[in-house]
């Protein structure tokens, strides 16, 4: 319950709670990150290349402006991280035979499992560190933080902003 405007019932105010939340986001994702990506491929991908493996190793298989629009990075960006991806051989480019214009960007057996590799240090982290109760409910509310990267807004409570 709100106290007063812009004030959280331990005194703070929205705003600093809003720049707590994502200064702890930051820094968990971070590191997070950081972690997996040190582990994918030797430490020798960028943040995007790790994060293409891991979408390709959920979906199998996507278009170069799929990736780039799941990434929120440009084409030629893309274009550049797939190419080196491809070099490493984490990745193949196949032609769709119904559509020669279209090529399909596929991860490997070898691109897949240096991602599993990487996410398993991190999974184990998680599973040490937190309780099952605690991932769960960190699970759930994750759902509600999904909006921040979908900019959907706060379909229920009072609006904070006001």
């Amino acid at each position: 319950m709100l106290t007063a405007p812009h004030e959280h019932e331990h005194g703070r105010s929205t705003d600093e709670l809003a720049e707590q939340l994502h200064w702890h986001l930051f820094r968990l994702m971070t590191t997070l990150r950081r972690q997996e990506y040190d582990r994918t491929a030797g430490g020798n991908l960028t943040m995007t290349q790790c994060s293409v493996l891991y979408f390709l190793r959920d979906q199998r298989r996507a278009r170069m402006s799929d990736l780039a629009r799941a990434e929120h990075v440009a084409l030629p960006t893309m274009t550049r991280a797939v190419r080196r991806l491809h070099e490493l051989g984490l990745v193949r480019r196949r032609r769709d035979p119904s559509d020669h214009r279209n090529v399909w960007i596929e991860i490997t057996e070898e691109g897949d499992a240096a991602q599993r590799d990487a996410v398993t240090e991190v999974r184990e982290t998680i599973l040490t560190t937190l309780s099952l109760t605690e991932i769960s409910a960190l699970t759930d509310l994750l759902e509600s933080l999904k909006r921040l990267s979908t900019g959907q807004p706060v379909d229920a409570g009072p609006n904070l902003t006001e």
